[in-house]
């Protein structure tokens, strides 16, 4: 029984009575009466079974036969009800669940849980000391029936080592729906129809004839004992989307008792004893009037239990059959109310969720709705092969879908892009903030004087049925050719010599001397000798300062991780060059992802396990790398990411390499310098 925390607003009576607050109910037909007595022995029956599995009233010695011993919690129910059945295995250790199929062909079958009762008893007599274990398990079951009539309720089958044991049949009466215009019960979807992200809502509807006075709730005078209404669409259902339970139903909760019941939702009633009782729910929503099973006009008190949903797929979902069952007042007797038991089944309806209908344009973008898209760029004046960023936001309108669903557009079937651009990352992950979902793509230009064409993208409208388009405005861009460099003007270029002719002398002391850098002084130069002592001095000194700071870098495991980290990096990328040749493509990806990793955790004596792109991304942020290195770094590890997950952001481990190769010689030198190397 499912149980919400919610406020204790309604005081049950100290016993199980059917009497009607404030009023006697007189029954005007025998049949009600068995009615009544039926809801009785239900009710009855019900607290027994659950008082069975609670407290263990039998023992069974564990030297005993083994025995199956079944008890439903009703003899005579009406078409659509649900009774609880209680299978007992008895002297059986740890048995198997009981064989019930061939209950399948008349009932529909819900296991509801099992409980071992196994015990365990010593006693010491005049000092012998003997032990006694007491074997029993409990297996519980819901049946529905799925025709009317004297059903006979075949035996409960299980096989215990060689022997194969039966439990005994009985019959259960299923009285077919009455024809009656007292209560009304329809489930009602609205709409009907719809595509993924679209919201929609079912409701329960309960029509109730009013009392003779007219104008009192119906629903008062059963203050004790409320009408109960079984629905299938309490619980989670996969593919759509609702709030919480609790706090859809919590707010319904009934402040005087007058309701229904729901299910098996239960109530604290504050008790020190932690005590439970059905929650009673208030959902009068107003009147209608309906004609009667007499075509007279009936002004009908309308119940309205609605939940909303939103669909995540494509899908058909059915709702119901919704039943309510419980006592009514069906008419008035010398001044006192007649009381009728009465049953009543809606039908289930389905919820259609369609797909997107084919063929779709090549420039759908899987939005399902209105939305809004504006383009923009940085940095709008480069050179040819300078990396830009341009970036897509898309807006929600008042009638979107869902942002999940906005894949980022394939600029590659763009002519004038593909054309003018090398695209870094052709599938971006996006980024979802409140009602605006972003899309990055890094590139580069591929010729002088080229801009960025307005975007044409189709999203589907879904109340017209049609694909709608969506126009970016055109980005101009200030692109220059590629700067060309002489020889020259490289630095560390070899300078010419000035003159390289060798002159020839033929007499005189320069005689066959070319370089006058051969005459030098002969003599004795003190100065030059001291300088060469003091040189050899500082030499030696130098060599011992080395020596120690070696010594003390060696154990600087900081600064050893700073000054190999760039070499680490690298050689994590040869590694993922080895792997993607061996055909191990995502073991490749993610060798690429731990060379960012590591090269930030290096530098900044981190911890590399855990770094998140979002972490590396900050790190580069702070380090002040330029910003088109810096989105051009968390596309790549985001389309690393979408490879490693499925996404449709993949990207080729072959490219990723030679991309993350060129990254990390340009992000190196910056962190370095950052964290003052």
């Amino acid at each position: 029984m499912s149980q919400l925390d919610l406020p204790d607003c309604i005081k049950l009576p100290n016993c199980e009575t059917l009497a009607f607050h404030s009023q006697r109910i007189v029954d005007d037909r025998s049949t009600n009466m068995r009615g009544f007595l039926s809801m009785r022995s239900f009710r009855m029956a019900t607290l027994l079974v659950w008082f069975s599995l609670l407290t263990p009233t039998s023992s069974f010695a564990a030297d005993e036969d083994p025995a199956i011993e079944v008890a439903v919690s009703a003899a005579e129910i009406f078409i659509g009800e649900t009774i609880d059945l209680q299978v007992e295995i008895r002297n059986v250790e740890n048995p198997s669940p009981p064989d019930i199929s061939a209950m399948r062909e008349q009932f529909d079958v819900v296991p509801n849980g099992d409980q071992s009762q196994n015990q365990s008893s010593t006693f010491v007599v005049n000092g012998q000391i003997s032990q006694q274990n007491l074997f029993s398990h409990v297996y519980l079951f819901r049946l529905t029936p799925k025709v009317a009539g004297a059903l006979t309720v075949p035996p409960v089958k299980m096989k215990i080592g060689a022997e194969d044991l039966s439990s005994r049949t009985f019959t259960i009466q299923v009285q077919d729906l009455e024809v009656q215009d007292v209560v009304l019960l329809e489930v009602k979807v609205d709409p009907p129809k719809i595509y993924p992200t679209q919201p929609f809502t079912v409701t329960a509807r309960m029509l109730v004839r009013p009392l003779p006075d007219g104008t009192t709730d119906p629903l008062r005078p059963l203050r004790r004992q409320p009408p109960h209404l079984q629905i299938n669409w309490v619980d989670a259902i996969p593919g759509l989307t609702s709030i919480d339970t609790s706090a859809w139903l919590q707010p319904l909760i009934s402040q005087e008792g007058t309701g229904v019941t729901v299910n098996e939702i239960s109530a604290s009633t504050g008790s020190l004893f932690g005590n439970s009782r059905p929650a009673v729910f208030d959902v009068l929503k107003g009147r209608e009037t309906r004609n009667g099973l007499d075509e007279k006009p009936v002004n009908y008190f309308v119940y309205e239990l609605s939940r909303n949903y939103t669909a995540e797929k494509s899908d058909r979902y059915s709702f119901g059959p919704a039943m309510v069952k419980g006592h009514f007042v069906a008419g008035e007797q010398q001044a006192e109310f007649v009381g009728r038991r009465i049953v009543a089944v809606a039908p289930a309806v389905t919820v259609e969720v369609k797909e997107v209908p084919s063929p779709r344009p090549v420039t759908f973008i899987g939005g399902i709705g209105e939305y809004h898209v504006a383009a923009s760029a940085s940095p709008t004046k480069l050179r040819v092969g300078d990396p830009l960023t341009l970036t897509l936001e898309f807006a929600r309108g008042d009638r979107a879908g869902s942002l999940e669903l906005i894949a980022a557009p394939d600029l590659t079937l763009i002519p004038e892009i593909a054309e003018n651009f090398d695209i870094i990352d052709k599938s971006p992950t996006g980024r979802v903030n409140s009602d605006i979902k972003k899309f990055a793509y890094a590139m580069r230009p591929k010729h002088p004087g080229v801009s960025l064409p307005a975007l044409t993208l189709t999203t589907f409208d879904p109340a017209n049925e049609t694909f709608t388009e969506l126009t970016t405005a055109t980005i101009p861009l200030e692109v220059s050719e590629a700067s060309q460099l002489s020889s020259g003007d490289l630095v560390g270029a070899i300078p010419s010599p000035a003159n390289s002719d060798i002159q020839k002398n033929e007499s005189g002391i320069f005689q066959n001397i070319t370089d006058p850098a051969e005459f030098r002084d002969e003599r004795l130069q003190l100065t030059h000798w001291l300088g060469a002592v003091a040189g050899i001095w500082c030499l030696a000194g130098c060599v011992i300062a080395g020596v120690a700071l070696r010594r003390r870098k060696s154990t600087d495991v900081a600064g050893t991780r700073k000054s190999q980290a760039r070499r680490s990096a690298l050689a994590r990328l040869t590694v993922a060059r080895q792997l993607q040749n061996q055909g191990q493509t995502k073991d490749a990806l993610r060798q690429v992802r731990s060379a960012f990793a590591g090269l930030v955790a290096d530098i900044q004596n981190r911890v590399a396990d855990g770094l998140t792109t979002a972490d590396i991304f900050a790190a580069l942020q702070e380090a002040a790398v330029p910003a088109p290195i810096q989105m051009e770094t968390r596309s790549l590890l985001e389309s690393i990411e979408g490879a490693e997950y499925g996404g449709s952001n993949a990207i080729a481990a072959d490219n990723a390499i030679s991309a993350a190769t060129a990254l990390i010689e340009s992000v190196s030198p910056v962190l370095e310098r950052s964290a003052g190397r």
